[in-house]
């Protein structure tokens, strides 16, 4: 309950509207709910006009739509209905008031579900379920990215359950729906698909011809649904929004393999596991306990089996995609998704190291420093540059000295302590998951390796330097960053492009929670 009610604190004092900056990964979804609202209509072209352009658009016979897949609308409508209600006559509000409010519906209530979930997944194994639920829920990526109109999250929490639907004994109902959710993620996020067949082929032995074809037939729905948007954007029950990039970039990107999906490369594969800015093991270590499930009883193997092979997949998958960071985010989100389907194998083992001091020590210390890692990002800025490695050693702390936290509800004097207040409230649920006799030491060990990274500076590269100034000075409203930048620039290409973005921070009227009932 501690764990949940942190996580509930955070998300309603939170609000994913930041002033400058434009998410395009969010304010897509949101147009396309306020043009539904609005006009009955599917494109954004309106709504770009009004609000503002993004690169993440799709285009096909002269309209501009999301180039996310479609699967977050029927829950962003109300969001919109509800905020058109509540704005008024001001469209900046009620498109902060449709990015806040789909947030909590499509991103954070799912995360709390996925919360409930996992207790009932890992219910096998009670002396390690505690820690390994507060480390997905409160001390991983998925907490960000459940504070953003993301799509992960909501795709986390159904294939999570269509796992548990499959995993139980043949009921009537139960394919169907595991098959209408699993459809249901791939209309929301793509890649999910991978994951999905995984799981399904991994119950096929169980669930027999009957059931099998239950499961097809109750992602019928889901993908008609999908193949009917498709037909009505882009001409065809097929044609999916990847593949109508509007942006130059992404259309190169997408025009390779499926949808830039290549094989698998060694570098791929270490880049998504170990990369200091983006490594799934650097951010979540506690991870690395799956490699003792092939120690684990028979039965057991046999029940965390499926969702281990649905993450490894979609590692594999997007070893081939050369996007695999996942643009500017804190952690690798292109993996969030499957993340929770790995959890019973992890409290699987915890519950055999609970007895172990050095094992149950060294599991408190991994989730401590995920908790130090997510949750300074998501104070200061979400979204940091691929470029920072550790980010929150070498860019979040900047932020934070600078006087910069993330946007509120509460007055800019309470926030703060109220985070800080989080933090250590966190900081306490973990060790209170940690066997009594291991926890100095396991907060010992987190000081330690923290201490350790410490000293690691930002890049002094200048791509760098000027993506966390114009974080600093654009998107969150600091000021003499950019200045201090024209100073150091060398050449004219630098100094012309220093000068742009000066010119765009005197320029913007940023959107901000001021502005918010």
């Amino acid at each position: 309950m501690a764990t949940l009610a942190t996580v509930i604190l955070l998300q309603v004092a939170f609000v994913n509207v930041w002033p400058g900056f434009p998410s395009p990964s969010e304010r897509g979804r949101a147009y396309q709910a306020l043009a539904v609202v609005h006009r009955g209509a599917l494109a954004i072209d309106e709504e770009l006009a009004r609000f503002g352009a993004m690169e993440d658009v799709a285009g096909h016979g002269g309209r501009l739509y999301p180039n996310k897949a479609p699967g977050l609308l029927p829950i962003l409508v109300p969001a919109a209905l509800l905020a058109h209600a509540l704005a008024g006559a001001s469209p900046d509000r009620e498109l902060a008031l449709t990015l806040a409010l789909g947030r909590l519906l499509a991103a954070s209530l799912p995360l709390l579900l996925t919360a409930g979930l996992l207790h009932r997944s890992c219910r096998a194994w009670p002396g390690g379920r505690r820690l390994a639920i507060v480390a997905t829920v409160l001390a991983s990526p998925l907490l960000t990215a459940s504070l953003l109109l993301f799509s992960h999250a909501f795709c986390a929490l159904l294939l999570l359950a269509a796992s548990l639907l499959l995993r139980q004994p043949p009921r009537p109902l139960a394919p169907a729906l595991a098959g209408f959710l699993l459809a249901w993620s791939f209309a929301a996020e793509y890649p999910t698909v991978v994951p999905g067949v995984v799981l399904l082929l991994c119950a096929l032995p169980k669930l027999g011809a009957r059931s099998a074809c239950a499961a097809v037939l109750g992602g019928v729905p889901p993908l008609l649904a999908l193949a009917a948007y498709n037909a009505a954007c882009f001409g065809s029950p097929m044609a999916l929004s990847s593949g109508h990039e509007a942006d130059p970039a992404f259309a190169h990107l997408a025009a390779s393999g499926v949808f830039g999906v290549g094989w698998p490369t060694p570098a791929g594969l270490a880049e998504l596991l170990a990369s200091p800015a983006r490594g799934l093991l650097v951010w979540v270590p506690l991870l690395l306990l799956v490699a003792v499930t092939p120690m684990l009883p028979r039965q057991e193997r046999r029940m965390v089996l499926p969702g281990l092979a649905a993450l490894a997949a979609s590692i594999v998958m997007l070893a081939g995609y050369p996007n695999r960071h996942g643009g500017w985010f804190a952690g690798p989100r292109y993996l969030l998704h499957a993340l929770p389907l790995a959890v019973p194998a992890i409290a699987a083992v915890l519950h055999r190291l609970r007895e172990n001091r050095a094992g149950a020590a060294l599991s408190g210390a991994a989730v401590l420093w995920s908790l130090a890692a997510t949750w300074l990002c998501l104070v200061s800025f979400p979204f940091p540059p691929e470029d920072f490695p550790l980010p929150w050693v070498t860019l979040a702390p900047q932020l934070l000295c600078d006087g910069i936290f993330a946007p509120s509800w509460l007055p800019a004097s309470v926030a703060p302590w109220l985070f800080a207040g989080l933090w250590v409230a966190g900081i306490v649920i973990v060790l209170a998951a940690v066997p009594r006799r291991a926890r100095a030491i396991a907060a010992f060990l987190a000081v330690l390796a923290l201490a350790g990274v410490s000293p690691m500076r930002a890049p002094d590269s200048f791509k760098a330097q000027l993506e966390k100034a114009v974080i600093h000075d654009v998107y969150l409203g600091g000021r003499g960053d950019l200045e201090a930048l024209a100073a150091r620039a060398n050449g004219p290409g630098e100094r012309r492009l220093v000068a742009s973005w000066l010119a765009r921070r005197e320029a913007q009227l940023p959107l901000g929670p001021a502005g918010l009932p």
